[in-house]
């Protein structure tokens, strides 16, 4: 087989439907064949009965139940059973263009790139919120690919990414203990390090554009703040077990860092947006206070990864 298209979803039912309807819409390349894996991570929706009655022209349709909670376990999954020569990858709440399959795969199929980084915008309606502060300052918390360089992207962004299925010959998969599920984010971050580690190629397709259509609440103060403290414990996750980094002013940092969240919350009760005020700097300081938080909690374990590399650490 081609590709193997892989989405990971847990209760979104309905939007996972649109979403594989524009999978739908895409062109498939004439000599190519493409299945579609559905990887169930453990819903309590209509997910199951949803799946069931989906079908698309040409494509297969596959669900495959991952009930360890954590999207980590669910790619792992998804790939476990894939039989593309590529894995293309969008999540349950990505609407993806016509072009996408040919666009994202053929640099790989072609020999030019190991894997391929695609672009990621929003939709009318989220996409004006998001160009008015303070959330103009916060996009790249919602999947953006605008700050990646188009000739050398560093990384990929799991809503639209593809690579090869040899990169899992050098690289161990995605880390369980990162993205949503479990730390909350970077298992695609750190996924794209290790894989540029390994000696494998990232190249941009960043005109190759999917709709990201998140959910609105995650614009609410506690979404903000919420998005803000998993980014902060995924990071110090990254920072100490694949960049081994050290600090012995962790401590003081975090006292610090307390003595600023309480700054700027009395500074919010004095202007008067105590309570409904989103405050950038104050959901800065959050994720720092996660990311001090984890950190001392992580660096009490043995460092999970050997420096900036693909093996486990040695006991």
């Amino acid at each position: 087989m081609t590709v193997s298209i892989i989405i990971c979803t847990r209760n979104k039912a309905d939007s996972l439907k649109l979403t594989v309807e524009s999978i739908g819409k895409a062109i498939l390349p004439a000599e190519w064949d493409a299945e579609l894996l559905i990887v169930d991570n453990g819903s309590t929706d209509s997910t199951e009965t949803a799946a069931a009655a989906m079908a698309l022209p040409g494509m297969p349709i596959r669900y495959v139940q991952e009930p360890r909670k954590g999207k980590g376990y669910a790619y792992n999954a998804g790939m476990a059973v894939a039989r593309g020569r590529v894995f293309l990858f969008t999540d349950d709440d990505v609407r993806v263009p016509v072009d996408w399959i040919g666009g994202m795969c053929r640099p790989i199929l072609d020999g030019k790139a190991d894997a391929v980084a695609g672009g990621v915008a929003f939709p009318p309606d989220l996409a004006a919120t998001l160009a008015r502060p303070p959330f103009s300052s916060l996009r790249d918390w919602f999947a953006s690919t605008d700050g990646l360089d188009r000739n050398s992207p560093g990384m990929m962004v799991g809503a639209n990414m593809a690579f090869h299925r040899h990169v899992l010959d050098q690289v161990p998969g995605f880390d369980v203990e990162l993205g949503p599920g479990a730390l909350g984010f970077y298992e695609e971050t750190l996924f794209s390090w290790q894989l540029l580690a390994a000696g494998y190629s990232i190249v941009g397709a960043l005109d190759v554009v999917a709709e990201h259509h998140f959910d609105p609440a995650r614009l609410t103060k506690e979404g903000l703040t919420d998005t803000g403290r998993k980014l902060g414990r995924s990071h110090a996750f990254v920072w100490y077990h694949w960049a081994h980094k050290k600090s012995r002013l962790v401590v003081p940092r975090l006292v610090l860092s307390l003595l600023r969240r309480y700054w700027v919350r009395c500074s919010n009760r004095i202007s008067g947006n105590a309570g409904c005020g989103i405050s950038v700097s104050g959901l800065r300081v959050e994720a720092q206070l996660a990311f001090y938080r984890e950190y001392i909690a992580q660096r009490r374990r043995r460092h999970k990864y050997t420096l900036r590399g693909l093996a486990p650490q040695a006991k």
